[in-house]
């Protein structure tokens, strides 16, 4: 990431101002947990990307699920394990410039690292992909560089639930993303289709003037991305 747009966001956990931050298990995932666990391609592995300190990522531990997140602050990784009194290891993972952190029972890594290193080298075999709040969070001149991470975790079959603000589409971050852009984005392939409108959010959702509201869309590939395909 941007080296200022990650000091901003490393500075908001040092402040400890979380306004994305639910106290609850998002809807989506309370309301449609298996579109993510249910990959004909794939075990129940879930993919989680800029997590935070989510509760997401121990329900959909709970329901049996692998998941794997990506947070660039070491302060959420570590209050996610110690708020659930979960146990866990860390170790260096130099092919990210981060650190693993792992649950004992090994069914929740989290990598501390910047997520444009991520990549299917590091973690693949993902049955599901839950994006709240980071595709959305992109700068539009980095959108392509998170597609690109993204690409190589993929598949015909991947569930993939989308959050996205209902907002002016000149504002943000979090910025509203038409659906065609979208699709776009993601490349051949790939269609866009809204499957709910949140309407449990957190408490400052109203503080943002011109939010109109929040929903999310699920994505389905009927091909595997290449990282060659050129965008038109």
């Amino acid at each position: 990431m941007d080296s200022e747009e990650l000091k901003g966001w490393l500075d908001m956990w040092e402040g400890n101002y979380l306004p994305w931050q639910l106290s609850f298990v998002h809807q989506a995932i309370e309301q449609q947990a298996e579109i993510l666990m249910t990959s004909p391609e794939a075990n129940s592995k879930i993919f989680v990307p800029l997590c935070g300190k989510t509760l997401d990522i121990k329900f959909l531990a709970d329901l049996g699920n692998d998941v794997v997140g990506v947070e660039a602050s070491e302060i959420a990784v570590k209050d996610f394990f110690t708020e659930h009194n979960i146990e866990y290891t860390t170790e260096d993972v130099p092919s990210v410039k981060g650190k693993l952190f792992q649950s004992n029972d090994h069914k929740i890594k989290i990598y501390c690292c910047d997520l444009f290193l991520f990549s299917a080298d590091i973690e693949s075999g993902f049955s599901g992909i839950w994006d709240r709040g980071a595709y959305d969070a992109m700068l539009p001149e980095d959108r392509e560089r998170y597609t690109r991470v993204i690409k190589t975790l993929v598949h015909p079959g991947i569930g993939y639930l989308l959050e996205m603000p209902d907002r002016d589409l000149d504002k943000g971050p979090p910025f509203c993303v038409p659906v065609d852009v979208v699709e776009k984005d993601f490349g051949p392939g790939c269609s866009v289709v809204k499957l709910l409108e949140v309407t449990k959010n957190p408490p400052d959702f109203k503080t943002v003037s011109d939010l109109k509201g929040v929903n999310v869309f699920r994505l389905s590939f009927q091909q595997r991305q290449s990282l060659n395909q050129t965008k038109v």
